[in-house]
């Protein structure tokens, strides 16, 4: 079995224990069953790291040596992208348990489906061939846009069911991000073929450009509609991460 295989298919399972944990500590009010599923959940975010550095980095001479020993194929393309938004959707430090304790382990559901996906498509005998080029600057910074904006999108999942505002800050570093890395991307174009987005693939341009107008929205809302704005939140990521792993 392929050694990207095994990484993801572990991060994957241990991301499932995670939630599993985290739903069971809840229910039955077991404080050390909420903290081991928060353990699980970071070991989980240091092995999605290593695969992802041995995919962003492989064509660095210090990564090479490693990077030889693998299948390289197997993280081409949106497996790349995939399992470094992953790992940023994996929060590193959690807040009290708030009304709902159980409602913790929504943290860890983007993280998961993000990972099972990658799973999917590196186990997948058919997967679709990545272009050569995949391994750019435009590309990593959607990834890790997508990867800020579905750690939103878990703490939007955790305050809907908890029933009180969660955390915003998450959402809000996506969208600078996310205003950034599309505002550089159309000058550049603008710079070099005199157009915004000429250059740009249909699915990936409205996918970023729908999520901006997510959070957009979600910025000028007042927050006392805060659930309107969570489920804003969950849309635009949701956006993001399909314009991250889109294959041109």
């Amino acid at each position: 079995m392929p050694f990207v295989t095994i990484l993801v298919g572990v991060a994957s399972g241990i991301l499932l224990g995670a939630v599993s944990l985290g739903l069971l500590g809840g229910l039955i009010q077991s404080p050390a069953l909420t903290r081991g599923a928060h353990v699980a959940a970071r070991g989980a975010a240091a092995i999605l790291v290593i695969g992802a550095l041995l995919g962003w980095g492989s064509g660095l001479p210090t990564l090479e040596s490693v990077t030889g020993m693998v299948d390289r194929r197997a993280l081409e393309g949106p497996v790349l992208s995939l399992m470094l938004m992953a790992a940023l959707a994996i929060p590193l430090r959690v807040d009290g348990p708030g009304k709902a304790p159980w409602s913790s382990s929504l943290l860890y559901v983007p993280a998961w489906l993000l990972s099972s996906t990658a799973l999917f498509h590196v186990a997948s005998p058919a997967r679709a061939a990545a272009a050569a080029d995949w391994v750019t600057p435009l590309r990593f910074s959607l990834a890790v846009c997508g990867g800020v904006g579905a750690r939103a999108a878990g703490q939007s999942l955790q305050a809907i069911a908890a029933g009180n505002p969660g955390v915003e800050w998450p959402g809000r570093l996506a969208y600078g991000m996310l205003t950034l890395v599309w505002g550089v991307f159309g000058l550049v174009n603008l710079w070099q073929r005199g157009g915004l987005w000429v250059v740009a693939d249909p699915v990936l341009r409205g996918g970023m450009t729908g999520a901006w107008l997510a959070w957009t929205a979600d910025w000028v809302m007042p927050r006392r509609h805060w659930r309107i704005g969570a489920a804003l939140t969950m849309l635009a990521a949701l956006l993001l991460v399909l314009a991250a792993v889109r294959t041109v």
